[in-house]
């Protein structure tokens, strides 16, 4: 079985280490690290597959002597468990470049460094192989219950029809955009959104009025929220496209994440970076249902999240929607994502 770890305590802090979501960062907490005490070297993470702290996921110990910053990820393939009877399980996996299959194929080295992080075993717990921590990992999947997630990129704005820039320039819905997002209310009842899904909203005009003519339909409170806004132009949000692409910095030959039109404003890195604390908790929260209205950019990446991909595949390759889109992705207990249609026209 193979996932990928994410690394949240190295042996270079002595202190504990916090995950902190909302700004995909690590604070130190007040207690010592156990690994730090014990002398036992090996990183320690979380299964990204299998949610993100504080949620429910499912803890790793990463046989390996290479080094790693804090929130760095490794490809590692499951070989063991030690179970507790607190239910607070720690996996064991191995690199992929380690010819290890099986706890019990680890060297006596490393058995020893484990057995000293976890020096007292009582009832009902233990160090068991590959086979025993594969039924673990099923049967945390079994009692997750399917996702659906569902994307809207707001209709026809004034800025499609007058020549200027949108990006964080407040427009408004032409007439027409909301004849759309009305009909876009009333063609998601044949996907059951007015039975129990939760809604996200950007907090610009032309998605919260997109949202509100879907609701005049749907009658669903909405989560407002400034997190999933379009990506931020910076000097220009609300120019228009003339002034715009003759005062902008001049784009590389090559892609670069790190570009910027304007010094004031959002690289695709600092976008990737602003939404991914909003994937980790609508793919970790308790909500099988959930209704997102935002804009054309910041659906592209969250679309891109939502398929597994990491920051470095947007270089090759992108989702691209238009006024209207309307996205569907299903999340199986087991991690999965099935995409049953992306970027759809349905008005």
């Amino acid at each position: 079985m193979i996932y990928t770890a994410k690394i949240e305590q190295t042996f270079k802090y002595p202190r504990r280490m916090k995950y902190i979501p909302r700004t995909n960062s690590f604070i130190e907490k007040d207690r010592d690290s156990l690994s730090y005490i014990r002398g036992v070297r090996q990183p320690y993470g979380w299964i990204t597959e299998t949610g993100t702290p504080p949620c429910d996921h499912l803890d790793i110990i990463v046989m390996t002597d290479k080094e790693y910053e804090l929130g760095d990820t490794e490809k590692v393939r499951i070989i063991g468990v030690f179970c507790r009877n607190d239910g607070d399980h720690k996996l064991v996996g191995v690199p992929l470049d380690r010819d290890i299959e099986d706890f019990s194929q680890l060297p006596d080295s490393e058995k020893e460094d484990l057995h000293r992080l976890y020096p007292r075993v009582d009832k009902d717990e233990g160090w068991f192989g590959r086979e025993y921590a594969e039924n673990m990992i099923n049967d945390f999947f079994s009692r997750r219950k399917r996702k659906t997630i569902i994307t809207v990129q707001h209709t026809e704005s004034l800025h499609h029809t007058n020549g200027m820039i949108g990006a964080w320039g407040d427009w408004e819905l032409t007439e027409r955009g909301r004849a759309q997002a009305f009909k876009i209310g009333r063609w998601l009842l044949y996907e059951d959104c007015d039975k129990c899904f939760n809604m996200y909203t950007s907090d610009l005009k032309r998605a919260l009025q997109t949202a509100e003519e879907i609701n005049k339909t749907l009658c669903i409170s909405p989560v407002v929220t400034d997190v999933i806004r379009e990506v931020n132009a910076g000097k220009g949000n609300g120019q228009s496209r003339e002034w715009y692409n003759t005062h902008k910095l001049q784009h590389p030959d090559v892609y670069d994440p790190d570009y910027k039109p304007f010094p004031d404003a959002e690289s695709d890195r600092e976008l990737w970076e602003r939404l991914l604390p909003f994937y980790n908790e609508i793919i970790t929260n308790d909500m099988q249902r959930i209704l997102i209205i935002s804009h054309g950019t910041t659906l592209s990446f969250l679309q891109s999240m939502l398929m597994g991909c990491d920051f470095d595949d947007i270089a090759k390759s992108r989702f691209n929607g238009v006024g209207g889109a309307v996205s569907k992705f299903i999340i199986e207990p087991d991690g999965k994502t099935v995409a049953q249609y992306i970027n759809q026209r349905v008005c």
